[in-house]
């Protein structure tokens, strides 16, 4: 299960290392950087609960970040055939992983989902090194 969490998070890195050129009215979007702590959270659901736990991590975890006023990049990466989500969730400087935890909003959430999945929810921790790109 760990390597497929950090296979997510290389595709994460290489879809936003590859992402195209920042226009000048988007200047403002968070952008992951170097020493910024990131979390992989994998999402295991049970067939019949998959599109509903994916619009609940989609939809449910974005609101309550915005509610939270946590500034956040999100990459959610779907595999139908084995019903999992993995979540890439890049934290900007200052935004805290601890308090995101213990948020009501996200525990809130995370209550409606408890049903829906087949195994425990899968969190890892890690921090930005580099942010690369090539042609």
């Amino acid at each position: 299960m760990r390597l497929r969490a950090f296979s997510a998070f290389v595709i994460a890195a290489a879809v936003f290392a590859s992402a195209p050129a920042v226009r000048a009215e988007d200047k403002a979007e968070y952008k992951p950087a170097k020493g910024n702590d990131v979390v992989i959270y994998t999402h295991h659901f049970k067939p019949d609960t998959f599109a509903a736990g994916l619009k609940l991590v989609e939809e449910g975890f974005t609101a309550a970040q915005a509610k939270m006023g946590q500034t956040r990049k999100n990459y959610f990466l779907v595999n139908p055939d084995t019903h999992d989500v993995v979540v890439v969730s890049f934290f900007d400087e200052g935004m805290s992983v601890d308090e995101w935890h213990k948020f009501v909003g996200r525990l809130d959430v995370l209550e409606q989902i408890e049903p829906m999945r087949r195994e425990p929810l899968e969190v890892e921790p890690f921090t930005v090194d580099a942010i690369t790109a090539a042609p």
